[in-house]
């Protein structure tokens, strides 16, 4: 658990005033943060696998998918302060007959399936291919089992640390049914970012020999269709992030008054710049209209060999941002809260 700000300051955001205590900081944007990239990566590997298209993309996707993961894991238990007891928070109310009672329980279910389908893909992927073949139409089943699996699951972890913030109490800036659009939109996005980077700079046409000579298993037109596709994918993710984030400042600002707090923080005041600079000129603007000019040129030509790496950088660091101030920026609100009768005027959805 991180220290009250600005005692000791651990890193990675600005300063918190005095008289203002966080509790959930860096690591646990991070974590979030690995957590929407390393699903999103597996789930747009899954994608493709069902269609079996960009053989390499997938396997690179899905083992650093696996690692993102893994390392999203290592946050939240560094986070928690005890990590040797980390694996309690699954069975809170086993003897009572009552599993995943939290939206805590829940996350460690969703990243525990990812790990373990990961775990499932890997062999496949990394099984000599004598073995594959051997069992050739029994694996391709269990890995079309896999694909739905993996694309399931992955959203289920993408979003569900939007249920997680709405469940701690006392922060009505994460009272808001928009974060779940909000987290999956911006995920879909870091995913469709990495892969197309992979896709650019690793996935090449393959050749297979034939009695009648060689022949191209994966021509270079496929590859444009598929670099294509991923563009417009991150485009549409840009684009319903904007939408997202419209949604969610109209849902905070309708909702209960003390949310204006952290809202006059976020647009106007100590968070302006990361929001404004980081979140929506880096995160959306600049990557928005890249991907529109990528769509209008060769995607192995000499513009798309440099826009796309752009479009990785300012995404990932963007996507960060995004994660770490709509946490962080939640603390500001009155240390003792007004003894008033006022409900919210928007909530979530789910009850």
């Amino acid at each position: 658990m991180s220290s009250p700000w600005p005692v000791s300051w651990t890193g990675w955001g600005p300063y918190m005033p005095p008289g203002y205590h966080m509790i959930w900081g860096w690591r646990i944007a991070a974590a979030v943060f690995l957590t929407a990239l390393g699903s999103m990566a597996m789930l747009l590997a899954a994608f493709y696998d069902v269609r079996m298209k960009a053989g390499r993309m997938v396997k690179i996707n899905i083992t650093a998918g696996w690692i993102f993961i893994l390392a999203a894991l290592a946050f939240f238990i560094i986070d928690l302060g005890r990590p040797e007891r980390a694996g309690n928070i699954i069975f809170i109310g086993y003897p009572h007959g009552r599993l995943a009672q939290s939206w805590m329980d829940w996350g460690v279910l969703f990243l525990s399936g990812m790990v373990i389908w990961g775990l499932i893909y890997l062999f496949f992927l990394y099984t000599p291919s004598i073995v594959v073949s051997i069992f050739k139409t029994r694996v391709r089943l269990a890995r079309l089992v896999l694909d739905y699996l993996v694309m399931l699951t992955g959203i289920a972890a993408t979003i569900y640390t939007a249920f997680l913030f709405a469940a701690a109490g006392g922060k009505s800036f994460w009272w808001n049914g928009a974060l779940p659009i909000l987290w999956l939109s911006s995920g879909l996005g870091y995913g469709a970012a990495w892969s197309l980077l992979v896709t650019r700079f690793f996935e090449v046409p393959t050749r297979v020999k034939t009695d009648g000579g060689a022949v191209t298993a994966f021509s270079v037109e496929e590859l444009r269709d598929i670099l294509h596709e991923l563009s417009w994918i991150d485009l549409l993710a840009v684009v319903f992030e904007a939408f997202s984030w419209a949604l969610f400042l109209t849902v905070a600002y309708a909702n209960h008054y003390e949310a204006r707090i952290p809202l006059t923080q976020l647009l106007l005041q100590t968070y302006a710049p990361y929001f404004w600079g980081f979140v929506i000129t880096l995160g959306i603007a600049i990557p928005l209209l890249l991907e529109i000019a990528l769509l209008r040129v060769d995607p192995l030509g000499n513009f798309a060999k440099w826009a796309i790496p752009v479009i990785f950088i300012a995404v990932m660091v963007g996507g960060y941002t995004l994660r770490y101030i709509v946490i962080a920026v939640a603390y500001y609100y009155a240390p003792f809260t007004p003894l008033t009768h006022a409900s919210p005027q928007w909530g979530p959805w789910w009850g």
